[in-house]
Formats: C-alpha cells, sequence, structure tokens
C-alpha cells in the first residue's frame, strides 16, 4: 500500500474525557523535526483538532508529542482575506472534513470561507505551501500567521523571519524556533501585525512577549507560493534550511516525501481477503514511523549539529525527541529492528547524546527531558539493539552510561532513579516514600536485567551475572497468597488495605490486575514464585473474565484509562494502555497457547482505519506496533532477549522484505472463525516451541501456519 492510500485522521476523534487514540493527523516526512495538522479548535488546548468539525483555524505547525506532554514552539498558518486591517475581522474558516486530503505528503483543505484552496507539502525541515484564492471579494489577501506566546519578526522583501519561544517544562524555558519564510508577491505595505489587544500596526518587525500576537503578510498574487524552514540551532542554520528548500515546487517536495514514506510501508507486501484490515495494517505503519523525532540538523558541510538545552550551545551529534520510553520500548523499537534496523544506531547514537549531555539516559524526551513515567526503559532499547547485534560498536559506551545513570541519586525528579538509595537498600520501593512504587520496583529490575543483557553481549560476566541477580528483586513485592505484585512500606509489611482493582497511587494508570506482571525477563520465574503455571493459568483466566471493574483509588476521579477499559468489556485486559500489552501472550508461558491465540485475535478488533481507530492513546507508535505484531503472529514479550513469543496471525500472505532477503509468513484456512493455530512450519519444518528468536525469525525465508476451528489436541509447549 501507498502513503497517497493512508488516511492520517486514525484515533484522532478524541477529548480528555476519553481515547480513541489522542492522536494528531501529522503531515510531515518519517522522523522529521517539523509536523503539520490542521486545527479546528485551537480554545481545546492540547486537543485542537476535531476530525468531523468543519471549522478551519489554519494549518499548525506542532511539536506535539501527547496531549499529556504538550505542544511546544508551534504556530498557525491560514490563507485569508480582509477589507480593512483596522477592523480586525473573525479569521476562521470553514471546510469540508469529507473532501478534504489528509495524507502525510500531502494535505489538501478548501476554506469555502475565504474561497482559498491550500496545499502544503512537507519536508524534514518545513514546507513548501500553495495558496490558490480562487475568489477574491476583499481589498487584501495574504498569509495569516498565530503565535500564542514569545515571538519576534522581522519583514524581509521576499516575506518573514520569526523566532518562535513557546515551551513549558524543559531545561530552557527560552527554547527558540528560527522561521524563514517567503511568499510570492509579498505586499509589505499592506502587511503588518495584531497585538492581544487586536490594535493593528504597520510595521517592519514586532514582537510579542507572553500573549498572543497575529501576523498578516499580504501579497498581490492570487495564487501565493510559501516556502517555509525552521531550524532550532541560529537563524544561520533557518536560512540554509531555507535554502535547500527554495528551489524545489510543491508537487516536486510532495513527490520526495511520498518516497521516503513508500520506502518503509513497502518493506512488508501483503496479500489477503480483509481490505479493512489491510488499512489498518499500513495506517498503524505510517504511525510507527512518525517518532522520535529529529531534533538535530545538517550544517552547511552536511554535519548533524542540534541546540543543547542544558547548556544553551550549539553541538555537534545526532540527537532525537519526542519519545516516551516507557511505552515505545514495547514494540516501536523492536518493529525497527526487524523493518529497519538501520535506524537503530542512529537513535541509540542520538540517546547518547543526551546522556553526554546531561549525565543521565533519557526517559521522556519533547523536547529534552520530562522525566515522566516510571522506570528507565531506554535500557530495554538499549539491551534489545545488543542482543540483536546491532550496533556493538555503541554498547560500550552505552552499557557504562546505563549503569551511571541507574546508580546516581535522582535529580530535580527528571532524572536518574526515583527512590534509588531506598531501592538498594529495601529491594523495593517503598509506598510509603514514593507513589506507584509497584511500577517503578518492577522497571527497575527489568532494567537491571537489560544492564546484565548489555554486560552479556560484551564478554563481562561478572557484571552481567551481578545485575541478572539484582533483578530478582521485583519478587519482593510478590504475595503469593492473592497472586498479585503489592505495595509495601518501609517497615517491610504490606500495605493496607489491598483492593485489586483500585487504581493508581501505588500502581500506574491500573490496579495490581494490570501491573502484576510486567516483570517482562523473569516470566517463569514470577510463574514459579506464584505456586507454577496452573495457579498463574488460574490468575490470567481470572484477569480475562472478571468484570472491568475498578475503583478511582489514588486519581480520585475517573481517569479516561478506566473509561476505556470498562467500554470495550474484556475483562481487566486494559489493551487501551501499555501495561497490558504483553498479558494475552503470558497463557503460552502456562502452556495455553490456544488462549492467547483467541484473546489475540478478539482484540485485533479493537482496532481499525477511522478516527475511532485505537482502543486508548496510542503513545508515539507503541499501540500501532501492538497491533502491527498481532497481525504478524508474534510479540516482544521480553524485549531484552531478543526473541517473540508466538500468537496468531491475521494475513493470507505477507512478505517482510529485509535487507538481504524476503521472508514468506503463508497462513492457511484462515477463516474470522478459525481461532487456533493447528500447525506451524519454518523452512519446511515443523516448529512447535512458544517463542521464536529473533535470528530465527531473520534467518527464515517461510514460515507457514494453518488455523482451525478448535485448539489442536498436540501437547502445548
Amino acid at each position: 500500500m501507498k502513503i497517497d492510500q493512508i488516511d492520517i485522521r486514525q484515533g484522532t476523534a478524541n477529548s480528555p474525557q476519553r481515547s480513541h487514540g489522542n492522536c494528531l493527523p501529522y503531515s510531515g516526512v518519517p522522523f522529521g523535526m517539523n509536523y503539520f495538522a490542521v486545527q479546528t479548535n485551537g480554545a481545546n488546548g492540547a486537543w485542537f483538532f476535531q476530525p468531523d468539525t468543519p471549522r478551519f483555524e489554519g494549518i499548525r505547525l506542532t511539536h506535539q508529542p501527547s496531549p499529556w506532554i504538550g505542544d511546544y514552539c508551534h504556530l498557525l498558518l491560514m490563507g485569508v482575506q480582509w477589507q480593512d486591517a483596522t477592523k480586525r475581522p473573525d479569521f476562521v474558516g470553514n471546510y469540508r472534513p469529507n473532501e478534504a486530503t489528509f495524507n502525510a505528503h500531502h494535505l489538501a483543505i478548501y476554506d469555502d470561507h475565504f474561497n482559498v484552496q491550500t496545499d502544503l507539502a512537507p519536508s524534514t525541515y518545513g514546507a513548501i505551501a500553495r495558496y490558490d484564492f480562487q475568489q477574491l471579494e476583499l481589498a487584501h489577501h495574504g498569509l495569516m500567521l498565530q503565535f500564542s506566546d514569545h515571538v519576534t519578526f522581522e519583514f524581509t522583501p521576499t516575506g518573514v523571519k520569526l523566532s518562535v519561544s513557546d515551551y513549558h517544562g524543559g531545561e530552557d524555558p527560552n527554547l527558540t524556533m528560527y522561521v524563514e519564510l517567503t511568499i510570492s508577491g509579498f505586499d509589505r505595505a499592506n502587511s503588518g501585525y495584531y497585538d492581544d489587544q487586536n490594535h493593528w500596526f504597520v510595521t517592519t518587525e514586532g514582537h510579542g512577549h507572553g500573549h498572543a500576537l497575529t501576523l498578516l503578510l499580504a501579497s498581490d498574487q492570487s495564487l501565493i507560493n510559501c516556502h517555509l524552514a525552521t531550524s532550532y540551532v541560529d537563524r544561520t542554520q533557518a536560512q540554509l534550511n531555507l535554502k535547500r528548500l527554495q528551489d524545489a515546487d510543491l508537487t516536486a517536495l510532495e513527490n520526495v516525501s511520498a518516497a521516503q514514506w513508500n520506502d518503509y510501508l513497502s518493506r512488508v507486501t501483503i496479500r489477503d481477503h480483509h481490505p479493512e484490515l489491510i488499512q489498518t495494517f499500513y495506517t498503524c505503519m505510517y504511525r510507527l514511523f512518525l517518532f522520535p523525532q529529529r531534533f538535530y540538523e545538517l550544517d552547511v558541510k552536511n554535519k548533524p549539529i542540534h541546540y543543547d538545552t542544558k547548556s544553551k550551545t550549539i553541538k555537534s551529534g545526532l540527537l532525537y525527541t519526542n519519545n516516551g520510553f516507557w511505552d515505545t520500548s514495547k514494540t516501536v523499537y523492536a518493529l525497527f529492528s526487524i523493518l529497519a534496523p538501520e535506524l537503530l544506531p542512529k537513535f541509540l547514537a542520538g540517546f547518547l547524546t543526551s546522556y553526554n549531555e546531561t549525565g543521565f539516559l533519557p526517559r521522556w524526551l519533547a523536547p529534552d527531558e520530562r522525566g515522566m513515567m516510571p522506570g528507565n526503559l531506554v535500557d530495554s532499547i538499549i539491551a534489545e539493539s545488543a542482543k540483536k547485534g546491532i550496533a556493538l560498536e555503541l554498547m560500550p559506551r552505552l552499557l557504562a552510561a546505563m549503569r551511571d545513570s541507574d546508580s546516581k541519586p535522582v535529580k530535580n525528579c527528571r532524572y536518574g532513579r526515583q527512590g534509588s538509595a531506598d531501592y538498594d537498600r529495601l529491594g523495593y520501593i517503598p509506598a510509603d516514600k514514593y507513589p506507584e512504587s509497584v511500577n517503578w520496583t518492577q522497571d527497575y529490575a527489568y532494567s537491571d536485567y537489560c544492564i546484565g543483557q548489555v554486560a552479556d553481549v560484551l564478554d563481562q560476566t561478572d557484571i552481567a551475572n551481578k545485575y541478572w541477580q539484582l533483578s530478582k528483586r521485583y519478587l519482593n513485592l510478590l504475595d503469593p497468597q492473592t497472586g498479585f505484585l503489592r505495595p509495601k512500606n518501609s517497615d517491610g509489611r504490606f500495605k493496607e488495605p489491598f483492593v485489586p482493582d483500585s487504581w493508581g497511587s501505588d500502581y500506574t494508570e491500573g490496579s495490581a490486575w494490570q501491573n502484576s506482571y510486567s516483570a517482562f525477563h523473569d516470566i517463569n520465574g514470577l510463574m514459579t514464585a506464584m505456586g507454577g503455571p496452573k495457579r498463574f493459568d488460574d490468575q490470567l483466566t481470572a484477569l480475562c473474565n472478571t468484570r472491568p471493574s475498578y475503583h478511582v483509588g489514588g486519581y480520585q476521579m475517573v481517569i479516561h484509562e478506566m473509561s476505556e477499559m470498562a467500554a470495550v468489556d474484556y475483562g481487566q485486559v486494559a489493551i487501551s494502555n501499555q501495561p497490558s500489552f504483553h498479558l494475552p501472550y503470558l497463557f503460552s508461558y502456562t502452556g495455553h497457547r490456544e488462549k492467547t491465540q483467541v484473546l489475540v485475535k478478539q482484540l485485533r478488533k479493537l482496532f481499525n482505519a477511522s478516527t475511532t481507530g485505537f482502543p486508548g492513546d496510542e503513545d508515539n507508535g507503541s499501540m500501532a506496533g501492538w497491533f502491527i505484531f498481532a497481525c504478524l503472529g508474534f510479540y516482544p514479550v521480553c524485549p531484552a532477549d531478543a526473541e517473540y513469543v508466538l500468537g496468531i496471525p491475521a494475513f493470507d500472505h505477507v512478505t517482510l522484505h529485509t535487507a538481504d532477503h524476503d521472508i514468506q509468513l503463508t497462513t492457511t484456512n484462515n477463516h474470522d472463525h478459525n481461532n487456533f493455530v493447528q500447525t506451524m512450519t519454518l523452512n519446511g519444518h515443523h516448529y512447535d516451541q512458544a517463542t521464536i528468536s529473533h535470528q530465527q525469525l531473520l534467518n527464515a525465508t517461510n514460515i507457514d501456519v494453518r488455523l482451525g476451528l478448535v485448539p489442536a489436541s498436540v501437547t502445548n509447549k
């Protein structure tokens, strides 16, 4: 499937109370520094786009990775007409959503208020837009730019140069995006700006500090071509980025952008009799290749440079942003290792840059460390890459960074291990001192395992054994009687009272049901400690079959994850959020692969390519990645082990085009009513294991699966 067949509005019908993805319809190139999205109601804050609303406020240059993180360094562009600038009109348009083009490489909007057709094609650092005014009714027309916070501007003979500073919550409160913009037929005499009191000023330069500003760039042409480029580095770099774009036209840039998308999409070929499922799969692939975004640029010698927000200086090297590793470590980077392994050395080098400049490996970048979510799960991505033989030349430095980042005291709540001293002393994070203690404990234990994995790859056996032993500390929170991981206080006693479906306080975005099984590295050890496979299977079965009940607990209100779990009624399998991603595959550890198969197939029904296409927050490609794995028929329960638990494939035939050969995945008897894998062969040989290693997968040429109506009468292993 090609990128022009994909509508990027999947998962965009949202509110703070209910998420169907919490996605924005991003137009851009894969991993671009900027994205562009239609804005329908900026008054809604981070939820500024609603797919069914005909209101059109313009196209927003955005860096918002999630509505819960928010936007920064953004601006709004729109083609408008006006009669008398001293009497400000209402600069709000109207469009027909069902007639607009929402593609990753091309936005096309007809605004019937201002009678202008807008087309935009994105680049890595900017865009080309065309404004075709098909009926000129008022004295002036041109381009409107709006800013919500700090901005300075200066008109040039062909347009405007801008400095936009709209950033909240990072190391540099004055982080600035430099913008160079040209428009054809620029009419400087009739250009100017409104301040936050709607006073009109005709001037060659101006500023707005801490308040809104609206800029009008008039043109004497009915067909306006606009070239725009941005930079976080400085004005000179922004001019260079524009120069590299200036000679291109809209069609040429659209084709370049499409080619970049199609390069990734073409790495998977599908033949199947479920067209809706194919559409959903490729739409999820589009989302997979959006994040992380570049935070580096190419200087005059095409060498990578970036702005270091900590030292507030320009430095050389790769740097990436807009990624929460608590989410993306579970699916996104595992898929990159299969479909685009050439990306991982660059990403890892960028994460190492973050460490070198802050003293800590990143946890949640937007654009620098936000300190969101538990753990330090970038460790998982590093370990997974090491075990898969990727970027081995970086591993000595990354191992040192992992050990250093995970051993130093926490720094201003953004960096390092929260409660590390207590964790080392007690073997768990105490609930009477720290919130979400169960999740922090599990994630630290998994990070320790990941450190051990990297050390093992580097033949540092003593270090590996040390950290593997430390990775068992999560068991200090296991209550064998209830079968849950429970919070403990500093005195070593379980916190009382215990309500399994109480959310928050001691658990992250869930209850004990969702958050007791995230020892990804030691599922067999957890199962043994709980009493063996039967007890573990009983617990998982109860998780699936109990009511989707919840107590608001520490949140003291219904949060959207609660309502999403309750709405789909899949028991306590809250596939709407990352802690549940691996739960369906845990049945395979108990010897009941048939339960994994039927559950995964049922959960796939919660996804589609529409504006309500996800069961919860999509989060930087992580939920899209879950669906992709669910369709391919395997899943990385423990990415750091470089293996996949087998599930149930969705398509008749899939070809994975790797760098040196094709892998053919064939599924016969693939009917909607067949929920179980009967047989599987690997390169023509019978295969009856519950897992497949990454190397086995990449070495394969043919994997053949046959489905059946009832579970096979063979012993599950």
